[in-house]
């Protein structure tokens, strides 16, 4: 069995709202697995390797945004090409943005993306958008759905039609914009979403499916009993009427 290998892109950057701990929490899952901390200017493993489990990507400033943008541009194919061949990703805060065709600036600057999914955010600095969400992921057709709870709090807004290609179908709070019930995206196995939380932290179904995905069934998830026992919890007081304002 190939040993279990995740890349984290640009770890320098991606620790905003404590969403390092995506990675932290999926080391205390699996302490057999290699990681790769891709450092900012240093080639991503996943340029040149078809073996990688997981590429994982967390919120940064505004600015390391732009950097990592530049950065990747070269490998937008090549991202794409991945997410087709089912190679998980996970793409959390504001790094959902640079999957997008265009990141638009207070200014009314165009910051070029990615362009793996058709929308464009809106930098509405100085103006914060905060919450907290609730919604429902769907695994698979035919699958049971998963209850998704994070926070939200960005500077963004986005526009597209991502009803088919979100990451969850929200019954609290705000998905792509204030107008929208979808949050995040999804192309087979790449999944971006503004939720922080941990995303992983404080989801561990999620979690459960993400390591299931990645061909570690066998995983245990770490601190298994307290993660649940917060989650379901969450998952009652996210569902409160009027939780989201």
């Amino acid at each position: 069995m190939a040993q279990t290998t995740i890349e984290i892109l640009y770890p320098e950057f991606g620790n905003q709202a404590g969403d390092n701990g995506n990675a932290m929490y999926l080391r205390a899952c699996l302490p057999q697995a290699a990681f790769i901390e891709t450092t900012f200017g240093e080639e991503p493993a996943f340029v040149t390797r078809d073996d990688l489990s997981l590429i994982l990507l967390c919120g940064m400033t505004e600015r390391q945004q732009e950097r990592v943008l530049d950065a990747l541009m070269p490998y937008a194919e090549r991202l794409a090409a991945l997410a087709d061949a089912g190679t998980p990703m996970l793409f959390t805060g504001n790094a959902v943005e640079l999957l997008g065709n265009m990141i638009i600036t207070p200014e009314g600057r165009g910051i070029t993306g990615l362009g793996l999914f058709d929308f464009v955010t809106h930098q509405l600095t100085p103006r914060r958008f905060t919450g907290v969400g609730l919604g429902t992921f769907q695994p698979a057709p035919g699958a049971d759905p998963i209850d998704i709870v994070g926070f939200k709090m960005q500077f963004t807004q986005a526009e597209g039609k991502n009803e088919k290609w979100s990451f969850c179908t929200l019954k609290q709070g705000f998905g792509m914009n204030k107008k929208s019930a979808f949050e995040g995206v999804r192309r087979n196995n790449l999944i971006g979403t503004w939720f922080l939380g941990p995303l992983l932290t404080v989801n561990p179904p999620f979690t459960r499916w993400l390591l299931d995905t990645m061909g570690e069934a066998d995983a245990v998830l770490a601190h298994e009993e307290v993660a649940m026992r917060a989650y379901e919890q969450r998952v009652k007081d996210f569902a409160t009427p009027g939780m989201d304002v």
